[in-house]
This record gives structure tokens, C-alpha cells and sequence, in this order.
């Protein structure tokens, strides 16, 4: 298994923004600044991506993260749904999910390299995971309050996509083959989403003062 170290960067700044999110909603008993919906989300994304006839294919280290992402994602909506429920912020995280599933199937049909089964569902994973950080920035925009530990597991998951994105950079001149369009496309995009959440949370570190999104 020979990869580059920006994929190993993006690969754990991932994990460690999913045991952040754990353990923030177990030490504090709470699921507070947390969107369920975008945990909806993403463990449609995982699903998706993973549930094919490759899921136990080798390296054992792909086989470890795939479920780390499944099971991580189940607990997350376990513990919002059932026993941190009173702490939800349910009038808050109402963005309409339904619209990213039904924008992202024409997306991928048209941008997927091929009509295999498994080519369109990694696609489909791709362009929900682009926008799966929608809800979880809408919840904090209409509550107007951002939890410490949100604001580093959100910073985290940015970092995350950053370093995916230069990983794919990195291959593109190092490489021989090519990166698909629509992984450059949805990388791209995803990374424009997080970008005001980062230029907010670095100016916070530097200047000091309150976090709030400019919209």
C-alpha cells in the first residue's frame, strides 16, 4: 500500500473529528450544536460508498476506516435520537435533506464515468458528501451559539477535505492515471463550502473574539 502522506493526514484528521464528536457528546451527556441531519447524511454516504462487493477487499487499513465510518455514524444518530434527545436542537436543525438527495441523483447519473451499479452509488456518495455539511452549518447559523468542541470537530472535518483535495493534487502530477471528473468536481466544491467556516475559525484564533458565520 504506497500512498502519499496527505492522504494519511486527511484519512486520521477525519477519525479524530469523529472521536472528538464522541467523546464531546459523551463527557458532556449531550448532542447540543449537533445536526442529526447531516449524520443522516453521511451514514448514507458511507452506505452507499462501502456496501458493495468490494467492502472487505484489502488493505486491512481500508477495511478498518470503512467501518469506523458505519458504526461511528449509527452511534452518533443512536445517541441523538435516543439518549441525548431531550438535549437536540430539533427547532433548529430543520434543513430539508430531502432536496440534497434528490438534487445529487442527476449530478451523478450525469458525471459518473460509467452505468455500473457501484460506479453510481460512489458517485452519489461523493456529491452528498459535498453538501452533507449544509445541515450542520444551518443549525449553528439559526442558533447563533457554536460549542467549543463543534468548532474544532467542524474544523477537523474541513481539514479533512482540504488534505483529500491535495491528495488528489499531489497524485495528479505524481501519478501516472488520472483522477475521475466528478471526484475533482465535489472535492472542489465541498472545500468552497467549508471555506468561510475556515477563514471565520482561523481570524477567531488570531484576532480573538466571538465565532459567528458571516451568514
Amino acid at each position: 500500500m504506497q500512498w502519499n502522506i496527505f492522504r494519511y493526514i486527511a484519512d486520521f484528521t477525519h477519525l479524530a473529528s469523529i472521536v472528538l464528536l464522541l467523546y464531546k457528546m459523551f463527557s458532556r451527556k449531550t448532542c447540543v450544536g449537533v445536526s442529526l441531519k447531516t449524520h443522516i447524511l453521511y451514514l448514507s454516504i458511507y452506505l452507499f460508498r462501502y456496501c458493495n462487493p468490494y467492502l472487505f477487499d484489502p488493505p486491512l487499513y481500508n477495511i478498518f476506516f470503512k467501518f469506523t465510518y458505519i458504526i461511528s455514524s449509527i452511534v452518533i444518530i443512536a445517541l441523538i435520537l435516543t439518549k441525548y434527545k431531550r438535549t437536540y436542537e430539533k427547532r433548529h436543525d430543520n434543513f430539508r435533506i430531502i432536496i440534497i438527495y434528490i438534487i445529487c441523483l442527476p449530478l451523478a447519473y450525469f458525471t459518473s464515468p460509467s452505468n455500473r451499479i457501484w460506479q453510481l452509488t460512489n458517485c452519489y456518495s461523493l456529491w452528498l458528501e459535498a453538501f452533507a455539511i449544509l445541515p450542520q452549518l444551518f443549525l449553528i447559523s439559526r442558533s447563533r451559539k457554536v460549542d467549543v468542541m463543534n468548532k474544532e470537530y467542524i474544523f477537523l472535518l474541513s481539514i479533512y477535505r482540504l488534505f483529500y483535495l491535495i491528495n488528489w493534487i499531489y497524485k495528479y502530477f505524481t501519478e501516472t492515471g488520472s483522477t475521475a471528473t466528478y471526484v475533482w468536481i465535489t472535492g472542489i466544491l465541498q472545500t468552497i463550502i467549508y471555506s468561510d467556516f475556515i477563514y471565520t475559525y482561523i481570524k477567531m484564533k488570531v484576532q480573538g473574539g466571538e465565532f459567528e458565520l458571516p451568514y
